[in-house]
């Protein structure tokens, strides 16, 4: 409803593999389709609690989803008649992709049509973007180097300093790109920059308390309201678990979040979940990767992968600046960020080794 334009026939909007579903879903491979969707859909069909069903999915999923479903949309879409073909198709979040995917997708194109694909390696959350080699480029249709842009203009200077030395220091050389300051940048507006290193077992109070914090900096003097106030976690539970206590007396705060015990509330919470809602918004750093709020709490659980820092530095960098200012704070329990947590203009360290 939100993505139909003025001329909803004109436009599709969509995801990789809901585009390959839809692409399967005719008269010739339908079947076929169902048949290799089988066993993801024995399970789902089980309703079980949403971390057993991620458990029983995990083995599965990625030769259904990396491998089997993108080869059946690539012959599927062979037989496409032209008018169910397009003028043009652009794929963001690239590096979450695999050169197969882009050439399923290539098939779907008119012979004089145009594609474009925008990628940000550094936000590797998936460990996709390694298999971009240069035989892979060329036998996907492109010729020569990336075109990169790499200068930046929505972070605040402060956290983008910040964000080119967790880069340097945590992301992998080959595949990172450090974002550069515009020219003459002054650096003039707020922007508050918190971190605190806690233990586990108090993480969650940690975050309601920075929630509650970026509550009384709104108002008129910044322009903003708790409707500006996004919650990111790296946890689903800990995410849950933190929107329950907000809404709990004495607080009494209702959060706009994705977080639930059933897998069909999560993808309805999810499909209901936008930024204009009048509420704090909350919801996993996967989920929000590609938006930008400019009052963010953000909970950092685990730094144990290069996934893990990926998906850490895309959540640091979703802060969008803004000329009344803008508000970060990162709770984090991994104890490998504690060093780089201590550069931060503010740092708490509340840890039991500490005190």
């Amino acid at each position: 409803a939100r993505t139909g334009g003025t001329n909803p026939g004109h436009l599709t909007f969509t995801h990789f593999h809901q585009w390959c579903g839809e692409v399967c879903w005719k008269p010739n491979f339908a079947d076929e389709y169902s048949e290799v969707m089988a066993p993801v859909t024995q399970i789902k069909n089980l309703h079980l609690p949403p971390r057993e069903e991620a458990k029983r999915l995990r083995p599965i999923l990625s030769p259904i989803l990396n491998q089997k479903v993108p080869e059946l949309a690539q012959r599927a879409v062979q037989v496409l008649p032209v008018s169910e073909k397009y003028d043009a198709i652009l794929v963001d979040e690239g590096q979450d992709y695999l050169p197969l995917w882009w050439n399923a997708l290539r098939g779907a194109l008119r012979s004089d049509g145009e594609m474009v694909l925008v990628a940000d390696t550094s936000q590797d959350v998936y460990g996709s973007a390694g298999s971009w080699t240069e035989a892979a480029m060329s036998g996907a249709g492109f010729s020569g180097e990336w075109a990169k842009l790499d200068v930046c203009y929505r972070l605040p200077p402060k956290l983008l300093t910040l964000s080119q030395e967790f880069a340097e220091k945590f992301l992998p050389a080959a595949t990172r790109i450090i974002p550069q300051p515009k020219q003459n940048e002054l650096g003039i507006e707020r922007c508050d920059l918190q971190w605190v290193q806690c233990d586990v077992q108090d993480v969650v109070s940690r975050c309601v308390n920075a929630v509650l914090a970026m509550m009384k900096l709104t108002g008129p003097g910044v322009g903003a309201s708790n409707a500006d106030i996004t919650f990111l976690s790296s946890s689903h539970e800990v995410g849950r678990q933190v929107v329950e206590e907000l809404d709990r007396e004495p607080w009494g705060i209702s959060c706009a979040h994705t977080f639930a015990e059933s897998r069909a509330e999560q993808n309805r919470r999810k499909m209901a979940f936008f930024l204009g809602r009048p509420s704090v918004k909350a919801t996993t750093l996967h989920s929000f990767k590609g938006w930008e709020a400019r009052m963010l709490v953000l909970h950092i659980g685990t730094a144990m992968s290069s996934e893990n820092m990926a998906a850490t530095y895309a959540a640091i960098t979703r802060l969008k600046r803004d000329p009344a200012g803008s508000f970060l704070t990162v709770v984090c329990s991994a104890p490998q960020l504690s060093e780089y947590g201590s550069t931060w203009p503010m740092f708490e360290d509340t840890t039991t080794a500490h005190v």
